[in-house]
């Protein structure tokens, strides 16, 4: 399938489907909410499903030709065939439900399975970044740049899973993280960890277990702000990969010692 995509079109296309989203998330803050447990003791509320709803609703009234990839409603869709949308209706669910502000509404355009374009709405802080393929990367129309290392430890972002197994794993790293000099920050919401790496306010965030949605959007706007993304041990970074490090240069090569083997595993002894 050839498709000529006009990347300003879609960016708007993005920021409407994101902006309906948060409008309908901001919503339903104070309202009674149903929330059950999916597979791997992820909550998931109607919030999420609502949110989601109204995303793909502009999408597909803009975009019928391109297939979707979202958290809650097609998770196995898609393919290197088509222009695919990638959506997380609601990165950042327990927050959400605990009145905590860091959550995030996020999507990513890929093609042929690369990403090209990015849109993150943080609608608590009313903030928008957005980031296409060598045209680099913004928050609300300011552009951003990964900063030079600042005075003090580094600050590094991380996410930890709700699998018991996947949670032994990251224990690990976080001490790991610790060992090698790190302050630590767990934002609950990949995609709005990789937002503060892009900005500056995070050295570097690293995280593993995670969905195509939690990486590709945040991982364009890093690199699009001139940091670096990798896998996990410095690897390729492939998005359906479910892990990554993205980090200012300055540091991510020490993020990417002190995160430890792909795939990461517990230490020995008991060690948290």
């Amino acid at each position: 399938m050839t498709v000529t995509l006009d990347m300003d079109r879609l960016t708007a296309t993005a920021a409407q489907a994101a902006s309906v989203a948060g409008e309908e998330l901001l919503r339903r803050r104070l309202a009674p909410r149903e929330v059950r447990v999916k597979e791997g003791d992820a909550p998931v509320s109607d919030a999420d499903l609502a949110a989601e709803r109204l995303t793909l609703a502009v999408l597909r009234e803009h975009t019928p030709q391109f297939a979707v990839v979202s958290e809650e409603e097609s998770p196995d869709g898609g393919g290197d065939r088509w222009p695919t949308w990638i959506v997380d209706p609601l990165d950042g669910t327990t927050n959400y439900l605990r009145g905590l502000p860091d959550y995030a509404v996020a999507l990513a355009l890929a093609v042929e399975g690369r990403t090209v374009l990015s849109l993150i709405l943080l609608p608590e802080y009313g903030a928008v970044f957005r980031a296409v393929e060598g045209r680099g990367a913004f928050r609300d129309g300011v552009r951003l740049r990964v900063p030079d290392p600042r005075p003090g430890r580094p600050l590094a972002g991380t996410g930890f899973g709700t699998e018991g197994v996947v949670r032994g794993q990251q224990r690990s790293v976080a001490d790991r993280l610790l060992n090698a000099g790190f302050e630590i920050r767990e934002p609950g919401s990949a995609s709005t960890g990789l937002c503060r790496v892009a900005s500056g306010a995070y050295d570097g965030y690293l995280e593993f277990g995670i969905g195509v949605w939690d990486t590709a959007p945040g991982a364009l706007l890093v690199t699009e702000a001139g940091g670096t993304v990798t896998g996990w041990g410095g690897g390729e970074f492939v998005a359906a990969r479910g892990h990554l490090v993205a980090a200012s240069p300055a540091f991510h090569r020490s993020l990417v010692e002190a995160g430890g083997p792909c795939p990461p595993a517990a230490e020995p002894g008991g060690r948290a």
